[in-house]
């Protein structure tokens, strides 16, 4: 009797490690993952680099820099900078930039871009976008923007020739501004 148990007890090992190999050799795998998904329509606005501007610092998202290096009336100007007019009293320098609004589940065919200043300027400089004068107020810059694709836009900066007594800015000081932008479904 002692040989047919030990016989039984080999047999259910043997099965054991058998069953065991099976399950380590197996290649594949499966399994369930319960989720919620849930779709909110609305808009994202972001900037791109246009191929006319200068680089922009994080270029594809909703927070970008536009670095027009050193300006002068007449010196030359960094890649992507063009200087479209020099008179007795300002010159400006432009670069292009791009925005993209992107549209999901709105019945609207066309978006309103609005932009503001976020502080005053400094003294000296105007900025303008699309040749519209910007300030702390929103202005309209496109009132008909098509979705889903890049929409060019002229930055314009406006700098004063006046000497800094006469309200022009001191030479060498550095210009940093932000522009707020707002992009809302027609």
């Amino acid at each position: 009797m002692l040989n047919k148990s030990n016989s039984i007890r080999m047999t259910v090992y043997a099965a054991l490690l058998l069953a065991g190999a099976s399950l380590w050799a197996q290649t594949t795998a499966s399994g369930t993952i319960n989720a919620v998904f849930l779709n909110e329509s609305g808009i994202a606005l972001i900037f791109d680099t246009d191929p006319g501007g200068v680089p922009l610092g994080a270029s594809g998202t909703t927070a970008v820099t536009a670095n027009f290096g050193t300006v002068s009336a007449f010196g030359p100007l960094a890649g992507g900078v063009t200087r479209p007019s020099v008179t007795a009293a300002t010159f400006t320098v432009r670069t292009r930039f791009d925005v993209q609004v992107i549209e999901s589940g709105l019945a609207s065919a066309n978006y309103t871009l609005t932009a503001a200043l976020q502080g005053a300027a400094p003294v000296g400089f105007t900025y303008a976008i699309d040749a519209v004068t910007l300030t702390g107020a929103a202005q309209t810059i496109q009132v008909n923007g098509a979705y889903n694709v890049d929409v060019p836009h002229n930055l314009d900066l406006i700098i004063s020739t006046a000497s800094p007594t006469g309200g022009g800015p001191s030479v060498g000081t550095p210009a940093s501004q932000t522009i707020n932008f707002t992009a809302t479904a027609n």
